[in-house]
């Protein structure tokens, strides 16, 4: 093979590479086809904020916090078999919008003693929470 013609496989080698990572690009970043938490910013907000120590699956073993499937509307420190601090046992709420918000905001401040130590300052990423709690409620 010539020179020109090894320079010509070169050149036509590194096209046809080219193309085939600006496919794979397309793939990964078109629209519609976006990660699923993506698709749904409430339950993203939750699993990286809560997720960790709460469980939302039906059945689902307590992890370092009891389960908040069907939290709203749920009376505080109610959940069968849990072990909750002094503080939290002591409250005479219900689980909604009201309670959670300054909650997940500051849950010491709200009820000193308490055991989680969670705080989220954004009001939007709170609202975010709330939403997906509303959301397995509705669902249960």
């Amino acid at each position: 093979m010539t020179v020109s013609g090894v320079k010509s496989s070169l050149r036509a080698g590194l096209i046809a590479a080219s193309g085939v990572a600006v496919l794979a690009a397309g793939l990964v970043f078109a629209p519609g086809r976006s990660r699923a938490e993506d698709a749904d910013p409430a339950k993203a907000q939750f699993i990286k904020s809560c997720g960790v120590c709460h469980a939302v699956e039906k059945d689902a073993a307590p992890r370092q916090g009891p389960s908040l499937l069907g939290v709203v509307g749920r009376k505080a420190a109610s959940v069968e078999g849990f072990k909750y601090s002094e503080a939290l046992k002591s409250a005479d709420w219900a689980w909604d919008e009201k309670n959670l918000d300054p909650w997940l905001e500051n849950a010491a401040l709200v009820k000193p003693g308490t055991i989680m130590n969670y705080r989220q300052a954004d009001p939007d990423k709170r609202a975010l929470i709330i939403a997906y709690l509303k959301s397995l409620s509705a669902a249960k």
